[in-house]
């Protein structure tokens, strides 16, 4: 029986390699970046969603999407698209679909439903339907069923339900792209890497122009700028897709397009720069030509942390740290000449918190005294603490942090503007 399925795969494949539809999931707010991004790769996009992009591909399309992204969460294969309009057209179309094509019986499964405009059956009851309908399918052809597995199914499946309008899909990533593989230790509430690259990208920050988050944490800020200012694809250190557990994975392929993006990883490793030391004092922050991109913290532990992620991703030797808070540490680039800092500063369990109300004003007055000729960018979920930053903006944009309602603000520091303040 297996013999006939792989014969059958064989045609498969050849039916549906050639154009295939992919929808990319993504974080609220940065859809626009992701479509740009899928442009850049050389995708088509013929549709456009809320937290989704659309895009045809073919195979090798799956392998470079899930090495290659930035700002997307999820790549998934869209299988089929019909009409539904009962429980019952649900089970059929749904048991009608080829899965056996996908995995052996003895794997696992799991199913996932998004849907709006559905008030014939809740979510929960549409998941359990499909589930049937999978495993269904797979008795009566080779009488046994894969399992359901929640944490890390062969096939991840999911439904999208918008009205009677149905989108079978599988998702080919598996765990989401956010978790790259080089942060393996965080500090309190870090930042997901995936929104970290979405705002650099949003703020039009590119490796030319010195970058400084003075708030690193464990160093997200600095590791996706690094990825991006050498060219590393950001899932080449991940070592699990879900699409290699399935009959139609390529493995030959993969390598082949694997091989290629890693080249700019495998040439950091090679290089046998000595590491930046750790600058400590103010005002000593070593020869801004050869590297552009710092990062400080006045927690010795994430700084260590944060250097220990910055390793793991190949960047030990391009990114310097320095420990200290923001307004005791003299600039580590000439200000005047242009540049950038980044701050993703705690938000307070409170909104009106004093002490953190104080700490926005002191990162207004260090920005005044101490940056002329920079941009700054501030990323909170506290309105009330970005006011005491004391700054007009020029530019803001809505983005969620998790479930928290953010902006990110951006301010120009005008050269000789605040020399009265200081």
């Amino acid at each position: 029986m297996y013999l006939y399925i792989d014969a059958q795969c064989d045609h498969f494949l050849q039916t549906r390699w050639n154009r295939m539809m992919y929808h990319i999931t993504t974080l609220p707010g940065l859809e626009p970046i992701l479509e740009k991004e899928l442009n850049e790769l050389g995708f088509e996009v013929p549709q456009k969603g809320r937290q989704a992009i659309s895009c045809l591909g073919t195979e090798e399309s799956i392998y470079r999407l899930n090495l290659s992204l930035r700002t997307g969460l999820r790549v998934f294969w869209e299988i089929q698209r019909v009409s539904i309009q009962t429980v019952q057209e649900l089970y059929r179309e749904a048991k009608a679909l080829p899965w056996e094509q996908y995995i052996f019986p003895h794997q696992t499964i799991a199913v996932s439903i998004s849907s709006s405009g559905v008030g014939w059956a809740s979510p929960r009851y549409l998941a359990l339907v499909l589930k049937d309908a999978v495993v269904d399918r797979f008795s009566e052809i080779y009488g046994k069923r894969p399992s359901v597995d929640t944490r890390s199914p062969d096939l991840p499946i999911h439904l999208h339900l918008e009205g009677t309008r149905a989108t079978f899909s599988v998702d080919t990533s598996g765990e989401s792209l956010h978790r790259r593989g080089y942060r393996t230790e965080k500090t309190e509430a870090p930042l997901s890497e995936v929104l970290a690259a979405g705002i650099l990208k949003l703020i039009g920050w590119n490796p030319g122009v010195p970058l400084y988050d003075p708030m690193c944490g464990s160093g997200t800020f600095l590791v996706e700028a690094g990825l991006m200012a050498y060219g590393i694809a950001p899932g080449i250190l991940r070592t699990r897709f879900s699409f290699q557990n399935w009959k139609v994975f390529n493995m030959a392929l993969y390598e082949k397009v694997r091989k290629e993006l890693a080249e700019p990883y495998k040439k950091l490793l090679q290089e046998k720069n000595e590491s930046p030391r750790d600058h400590r004092g103010k005002g000593d922050h070593g020869d801004e030509k050869e590297c552009a991109i710092f990062g400080s913290d006045k927690d010795p532990a994430a700084i260590e942390i944060a250097r220990r992620n910055l390793e793991r991703a190949g960047l030990g030797s391009k990114v310097r740290l320095f420990q200290g808070t923001f307004e005791s540490l003299s600039p580590p680039f000439t200000p005047y000449r242009g540049g950038m800092v980044i701050v993703n500063p705690p938000y307070g369990k409170r909104l009106e918190d004093p002490s953190i109300l104080t700490l926005y004003k002191n990162i207004g007055d260090t920005l005044k005294q101490r940056y002329p000729g920079i941009e700054a960018w501030i990323f909170s979920s506290n309105p009330d603490a970005l006011k005491q930053i004391g700054l007009r903006p020029f530019k803001k944009y809505a983005l969620k942090n998790g479930p928290l309602d953010c902006k990110l603000v951006g301010f120009n520091l005008v050269i000789g503007a605040y020399r009265s303040r200081s």
